[in-house]
């Protein structure tokens, strides 16, 4: 019998599947080992997997944004092709412009252009793409990252300290929510709870500056200036 939230765990095992080679072996045994526990675990509701998502993600957030900014530009031309393969012909008529402009994939998935013109379906085409072309490049990809290296170092502690701004962020909105009307909590929940599970690599990556916006306009939606 497969578990309730079912839908939920495979997205969980399928961002496990495809973490950055350059991840340390015990993160990615934690996060497995975190996966059959949840499995196994049939009293487990969708805020336990949800927080689940949002602790490993932290976790694999820095290994991940340090691995893709190293190796940003190397294969890219590589990258593209596979995704425009990967994608259905609407999809590729949309996005292959962009690409063929120098816009890469990662600006394209930050950009308006991401959001209006795509369905969350054909958005969703795009994102795989690009995760199944990172798999298949990875052992070329790694030849050019060294885990020892002083720059990936640098890199991985540049990226934590961006993820705990953002984790405080996301907790000072949460507080927010307490302060405004029911309507108002609920949607502030709702967007928490959206860049909170963003670090997980199924999810799009949370903005330090597009939460801070956020907080900006609650504070004065709640707390008007007089």
């Amino acid at each position: 019998m497969s578990h309730q939230y079912q839908s939920l765990l495979d997205e969980f095992a399928y961002a496990i599947k495809h973490f950055v080679p350059t991840l340390p072996k015990e993160t990615k045994q934690e996060a497995q080992a975190v996966l059959e526990r949840l499995q196994a675990d049939s009293e487990a509701d969708e805020t336990t997997i949800r927080k689940s998502f949002h602790d490993v993600g932290v976790k694999e957030y820095p290994y991940r944004r340090a691995y893709i900014e190293l190796t940003h530009g190397l294969a890219e031309d590589e990258m593209n092709a596979m995704v425009l393969e990967h994608v259905e012909p609407n999809v590729r008529a949309i996005i292959k412009p962009h690409l063929d402009s120098g816009v890469s994939l990662d600006e394209l998935i930050q950009s308006d252009i991401f959001i209006e013109q795509l369905t969350p379906e054909q958005r969703y085409q795009v994102e795989d793409g690009i995760m199944v072309a990172r798999s298949k490049l990875a052992d070329s990809l790694k030849e050019h990252v060294s885990v020892e290296s002083e720059e990936y170092a640098r890199l991985v502690e540049k990226w934590k300290d961006q993820a705990v701004q953002i984790d405080k962020a996301v907790s000072d909105l949460k507080v927010l929510a307490s302060e405004g009307n029911e309507n108002q909590k609920r949607e502030i929940q709702e967007k928490a709870a959206v860049y909170s599970e963003g670090f997980l690599i199924t999810e799009r990556d949370p903005e330090f500056s597009t939460i801070k916006k956020e907080i900006e306009y609650w504070q004065e939606v709640i707390h008007p200036t007089e």
